[in-house]
């Protein structure tokens, strides 16, 4: 993984997922992502009045890619930092008994691009 003076502003993953367990009314398999991103001044307000943190609702942003049919049975939690590994974690839960392999852009746009806005996922 590439990191310039220690930051990890975007990263593309290719993240397999085990298959959900149980009968007629499955139960969704879940998996936390360390996805790596890091961004080390983290002084949002300084840069831009309201700009969204590593909080929730979270700056960072999950975008599914191609092959987009692989995401039918994918959802994901809001982006978190994790104060342990100071990167940023997602969960991704399978709503189907099938593994899925999916393809995502994980990106945080830098504060000195800003100024953002963001809603929570869920």
């Amino acid at each position: 993984m590439s990191k310039k003076a220690g930051e990890l502003l975007w990263r593309r993953m290719r993240i397999t997922l085990p298959p959900a367990t149980g009968g007629e009314f499955p139960i969704p398999s879940f998996t936390n992502v360390d996805t790596g991103v890091t961004q080390l001044d983290q002084a949002f307000d300084d840069m831009s009045i309201d700009e969204p943190s590593f909080g929730t609702p979270s700056r960072i942003q999950v975008a599914p890619m191609s092959p987009i049919p692989a995401w039918a049975s994918v959802t994901h939690s809001e982006p978190a930092f994790d104060l342990g590994t100071e990167t940023i974690h997602v969960t991704f839960f399978n709503h189907v008994q099938l593994q899925v392999t999916i393809n995502v852009l994980i990106w945080d746009p830098h504060s000195i691009v800003g100024p953002g806005a963001a809603d929570t996922y869920t």
